[in-house]
């Protein structure tokens, strides 16, 4: 198509993917009450991840205009960094606790990295595998204690971890159905242990990895049912090893247990479903969900509600 010709493979596909329907079947599971506490929408023109620095500061990937947009605790905007001439249709971005951000460069398969305060980054180039396509970063990660960076290769169908200096620390993947293998992962999350959780657009799951990149399960399968997943897209991880998911086609965020078993869905306070417009990155905080609806140009946040039982 002319229109995304301008596009990474990796954001057309993101497109293609989530058009048409929005609609699920009603679950039969659990719902999860949250309760809509902000949003913020402003420039936004889709928008593809976010994220959450120890302050509560909230970045928000605008990757068509090649920004990253940062807004206060209650959606008010602080600054903008990024631009044409730093980035090229970035699709991930992570945050540390301290304020250092690195994105996924997307369209200069590479990563860029801001140190605390900076708003000149380093960059990364990632190298192409053996008979392979250029990089195609779609999500990253600082790795657990900040020791290294992880990366989603979506177009080589891999997952990278790298040093501080940019060298190669492993590769992990292929494409394929089997463990170890991926077909397009696009966006990750890692929890305290150091577990990798990548999704995987194509194979329809959630892929587990250990800290060092090794097999260890996978979570969820094709399907519209509850516990199912039909276009997954984003993926976040509690404090309580709780999976969020999101389905971009269904508009709907699934919670699953440590074990891959469907826990609830993510809801309103009145114990209704809710319906998310092409749900994509997500990110948890302080009891809060963050949650990207591209097509939407926004960033709907979430409070959890007390379980009366």
């Amino acid at each position: 198509m002319i229109f995304y010709r301008w596009l990474p493979l990796s954001f057309c596909l993101l497109l293609l993917l989530s058009a048409g329907a929005v609609s699920a079947k009603n679950s039969t599971g659990e719902i999860i009450a949250y309760k809509q506490v902000l949003e913020i929408s402003g420039p936004l023109k889709l928008p593809s991840d976010v994220a959450v620095d120890g302050k509560g500061y909230i970045y928000v990937l605008d990757g068509t205009a090649n920004l990253v947009r940062v807004y206060d605790k209650n959606g008010m905007p602080l600054f903008t960094f990024g631009g044409d001439e730093m980035l090229n249709q970035p699709l991930g971005i992570d945050v540390s606790p301290a304020g250092e951000v690195l994105v996924a460069d997307s369209g200069n398969h590479r990563l860029a990295y801001f140190a605390l305060g900076q708003t000149t980054p380093q960059y990364f180039d990632l190298p192409s595998p053996p008979d392979g396509k250029p990089a195609d970063p779609t999500d990253v990660h600082f790795g657990i204690n900040n020791h290294s960076f992880l990366a989603v290769d979506n177009d080589n169908h891999r997952i990278l971890a790298l040093d501080h200096s940019g060298a190669i620390l492993w590769s992990r993947g292929g494409m394929g159905r089997n463990p170890g293998e991926f077909r397009f992962p696009f966006m990750m999350d890692q929890d305290d242990a150091g577990n990798i959780y990548v999704v995987e657009v194509i194979n329809t799951r959630v892929q587990v990895l250990d800290a060092k990149g090794n097999y260890s399960q996978f979570i969820g399968e094709w399907g519209i049912e509850p516990g199912q997943l039909y276009r997954p897209k984003g993926v976040a991880v509690s404090n309580n090893d709780e999976v969020f998911v999101s389905d971009s086609y269904l508009g709907v965020i699934q919670v699953f247990d440590r074990e891959g078993r469907l826990t609830g869905i993510v809801g309103d306070e009145n114990g209704n479903l809710r319906k998310f417009i092409t749900p994509v990155g997500m990110t948890l905080s302080d009891n809060r969900l963050f949650v990207v609806e591209m097509f939407k140009n926004r960033i709907t946040v979430l409070q959890r509600q007390k379980s009366e039982n």
